[in-house]
């Protein structure tokens, strides 16, 4: 007798349908698992002949042939021996198979029928729900993760008796209360700091409303205690909250990266990432075997904030330019292509030089001319031209100390929010999200900068020896601008300002 049960494995960011067929068939008593398994899979028949022992069911002492189909995928982690189980029972007769048809099974077994927590819940049921599976068992440990979902059964359990009474129909699927939208939008790190303790950097303020509003990458280069790190951790409390769409896709990386827990059931707030400068090229874009997320797909839709991004290694930086155009890490392992999405708002802080004070108006620069070059080139013209946006702060006076009319969060977040919406409305049905996302074509359709401003940009672009790409973040950028002024058309006086956001001194 040959019994199929429904699972399913994680391949990168995404969940895959596994089907799990068991024949249970005269001859020596043993057990076999096909199907590319790793050893954590193949390891399972002895932690599944004694779960089920231990649960208080007849082990067949016969030959037990698994299949985990499709067969060319291959088939990581422990997660298949809850189904790997119930397809034994199902063949065997010691469960009936009427909800084994419409209801996958997901779980690592203990020795004793215990079921035990996994990683990447949420892209296997998003897979399954996507292929009309109608409900799914799951560990008890995993049961906040799947409260995202709300349109498929879930039975949370904690052995494999339990996971036994689904199939009986003794088991209900847990009742659940919808999960509100404002409490997956909450930001399970707390409140972020206000701009408003920022002082004497209004000017940045401005730069960095800009660049959240449109999705544009930031470079601030200044000296030592400028303000940088502190404008940047700022930035996630001015962005509007995810939409449930943006949660289901953000939470689905962090599960598959195993980063959720009992204490961090799904990624609310915005991703705030900040490696320090020691990471390697893998750790920044991904690598390995299987492949695992890197830091620029774990700030999907949250901000990347490489702080001195000067002291990094040349080949780590360099690895950022097909991600920051492509908004996606495409990786090739044996023969397997994985892709991890990195559409995340880039913020770097470098300092003008090694030492950090040249051009800061005093004496205290040690370098010389060829260190300051040295420095400065560690950053290729190529990742400059990616970074949309380029401001230098100068260092604060003493008088902006004490000075209360400072720009807070809540302004910037006012402006953002109004650039936002018309965004959505210029782009409702594109796929577009933000000007920052405009391809060549759509740069020309939506931001033409009427007569003055184009004679603008094309004195800008002889004399500035701007490149095409430059003046295609140009435009971006003062579309953007006029977004945030509440104006339909892009007026000259907008591409003045995108101007001197590409100029570094």
């Amino acid at each position: 007798m040959i019994s199929r049960v429904i699972t399913a494995a994680v391949k990168g960011m995404s969940g895959v349908r596994i089907m799990v067929e068991t024949d249970i068939a005269r001859g020596l008593p043993a057990m076999t698992v096909v199907g590319l398994g790793d050893a954590a899979v193949k390891e399972s028949r002895e932690r599944i002949r004694s779960a089920v022992t231990s649960s208080g069911y007849t082990f067949p002492g016969m030959r037990i042939t698994v299949n985990l189909s499709p067969a060319y995928i291959r088939k990581r982690g422990s997660h298949f021996d809850l189904a790997i189980a119930m397809g034994i029972l199902s063949a065997s007769g010691q469960v009936f198979d009427r909800k084994l048809a419409e209801t996958a099974f997901i779980g690592e077994l203990s020795l004793g029928g215990d079921v035990r927590g996994c990683s990447g819940i949420l892209p296997m049921i998003a897979e399954l729900r996507r292929n009309g599976v109608k409900g799914v068992v799951i560990p008890e440990e995993n049961v906040r993760e799947a409260a995202l979902f709300d349109d498929i059964d879930v039975y949370p359990v904690k052995s494999l008796s339990e996971a036994a009474d689904v199939a009986n129909l003794v088991r209900e699927a847990e009742a659940r209360e919808p999960v509100s939208h404002e409490y997956l939008c909450r930001n399970s790190d707390g409140e972020t700091a206000d701009f408003g303790d920022v002082k004497g950097q209004e000017q940045a303020k401005r730069a960095i409303t800009v660049a959240v509003a449109g999705g544009h990458g930031l470079l601030m280069t200044g000296s030592p205690a400028t303000g940088k790190t502190m404008l940047a951790s700022r930035i996630p409390g001015i962005m509007m909250p995810m939409d449930r769409e943006e949660l289901m896709e953000t939470a689905a990386i962090y599960s598959a990266a195993g980063l959720l827990g009992k204490d961090r059931p799904f990624a609310s707030g915005r991703p705030f990432r900040c490696p320090g400068t020691a990471i390697s090229k893998a750790g920044l874009i991904g690598g390995g075997y299987p492949p695992v997320p890197g830091e620029i797909t774990l700030a999907h839709r949250g901000v990347l904030f490489l702080d001195e991004v000067g002291e990094y290694e040349r080949d780590v930086i360099e690895a950022l330019r097909i991600p920051l155009e492509k908004k996606e890490i495409s990786l090739i392992r044996r023969g397997e292509k994985f892709v991890f999405p990195a559409d995340c708002l880039l913020v770097a802080a470098t300092n003008p030089c090694k030492c950090g004070y040249y051009g800061d108006g005093t004496d205290r620069c040690t370098c010389t001319e060829d260190e300051v070059r040295r420095y400065r080139g560690r950053l290729s013209g190529p990742v400059l031209d990616r970074i949309d946006m380029h401001i230098y702060l100068n260092p604060v006076n003493y008088e902006d100390l004490g000075d209360k009319n400072t720009v807070t969060s809540d302004m910037m977040r006012e402006k953002v929010e109004r650039a936002w919406i018309a965004q959505k409305r210029r782009y409702d049905g594109t796929g577009i999200r933000l000007n920052g996302g405009l391809d060549e074509a759509g740069a020309c359709e939506f931001c033409s900068a009427g007569e003055d401003g184009e004679e603008l940009l094309k004195n800008a672009y002889e004399r500035l020896k701007l490149n095409p790409r430059t003046l295609f973040k140009v435009r971006k950028i003062a579309r953007t601008i006029a977004d945030i002024d509440g104006a339909e058309n892009v007026e000259a006086y907008h591409v003045a300002e995108a101007l001197q956001y590409r100029e570094r001194e």
